[in-house]
């Protein structure tokens, strides 16, 4: 094992939802962000991420929970049990737990000597464990530290709850900012669950109303339709799939590394959620990528995008429309947006910046055993 002169020792186990994707065509952006967080770390070689799926990414350790359930036990249980067997099994001194609040309880009764991080990746008031007041009073007792996405998942954490101990922290998630090399493309990207929640029938419907006064631009959404918005029978989109005809370009499941690429060629990228986004990652990665961003005032959305993209407010399509319009016609705001947002992503979000935040959490609570 390799250690960093003055680093604490003692293993770090982090601990992904049991449904959490890990492959290389479709990985669940808690994993990816856990990924990035173990890649970069100062602790790398003392870290092992935990989950049930296959992991298909050879550059961090990974154990696998296999044969863990039973059909006694309820799915949760029958996990929690996994991982205890597991961080026993690993002498973790430190265990992460990504984005599980109802994991927490469990895990502090059967492992009362390991330090217990809870990393929260979405609103905690509409996640299983945290709802209430009440619920986060408890975890905050029962963890040695919170991170939090997004100020916005932090105030949502703290809604009628006090941090007298200081355990919670805000540690953005982070990507590394490319160097502008591909040539742009008149292409407004959206990556992303093609479902509701996230604004595609909007967008959609915005880009149809703009298409005729923007000559050449391109809307092109990668994520599987499984949501049948633009295909199917009764499909709400299929009327604006016909009429875009090549104007509209659906790639379907995209793996990461393709839509990085996807970002890379785009002039534009487009987050318009009408859900509240507890971070909002393929926005930044657009940023990292060196797109102008239109995004919606949903969430952590405009705290991601802040100063450097068109907020626009969520589900307000001719907004939407005038907005796509406007970047795509005034060349000079977009190239400077798209230095804008690069910058910001290095200077705020590098995932070399935002890791060493999180290694401080990390570092102490290794140093408190």
């Amino acid at each position: 094992m390799v250690i960093a002169l003055g680093a604490p020792t003692g293993k770090i186990g982090v601990v992904l939802p049991a449904r959490e994707t890990f492959g290389l065509l479709k990985s669940g952006a808690v994993a990816l962000c856990a990924r990035d967080f173990a890649a970069y770390s100062r602790f790398r070689d003392q870290i092992t991420i935990l989950g049930a799926a296959n992991c298909e990414y050879p550059d961090v350790r990974y154990r696998r929970l296999m044969d863990w359930r039973r059909w006694r036990l309820r799915t949760r249980t029958a996990y929690v049990r996994a991982v205890v067997r597991a961080a026993r099994e690993e002498e973790f001194a430190v265990i992460e737990i990504q984005n599980r609040p109802q994991f927490v309880a469990a895990l502090r009764r059967a492992l009362p000597e390991v330090k217990l991080t809870l990393h929260l990746h979405n609103d905690p008031q509409e996640m299983e464990g945290s709802r209430s007041a009440a619920e986060r009073r408890a975890l905050l007792r029962r963890v040695d530290a919170v991170c939090c996405v997004s100020a916005f998942v932090l105030g949502r954490f703290f809604s009628g709850v006090r941090d007298d101990a200081g355990k919670a922290i805000v540690v953005y998630n982070g990507v590394a900012a490319a160097e502008s090399a591909t040539p742009k493309e008149k292409i407004f990207a959206f990556v992303g669950r093609l479902i509701r929640d996230k604004g595609v029938v909007e967008l959609t419907r915005a880009f149809a109303i703009a298409a005729p006064d923007l000559p050449g631009w391109r809307l092109v959404i990668a994520g599987e339709d499984s949501a049948k918005l633009f295909h199917g029978r009764g499909a709400p989109l299929a009327r604006e799939r016909d009429a875009l005809a090549d104007r509209l370009t659906l790639l379907g499941q995209i793996s990461h590394a393709e839509a990085m690429a996807l970002f890379a060629r785009a002039e534009i990228a487009v987050a318009p959620s009408i859900w509240r986004e507890p971070f909002g990652r393929t926005a930044l990665e657009a940023m990292g990528q060196g797109c102008a961003v239109i995004a919606t005032r949903a969430g952590a959305l405009e705290e991601v995008v802040d100063g450097v993209g068109e907020i626009v407010d969520a589900g307000d399509i001719p907004a939407f429309a005038a907005a796509l319009r406007r970047l795509a016609s005034d060349e000079a705001l977009r190239r400077r947006l798209q230095e804008d947002a690069r910058a910001r992503a290095r200077e705020v979000f590098d995932i070399r910046r935002v890791t060493e935040t999180l290694d401080a959490v990390r570092a102490r609570l290794l140093a408190e055993r």
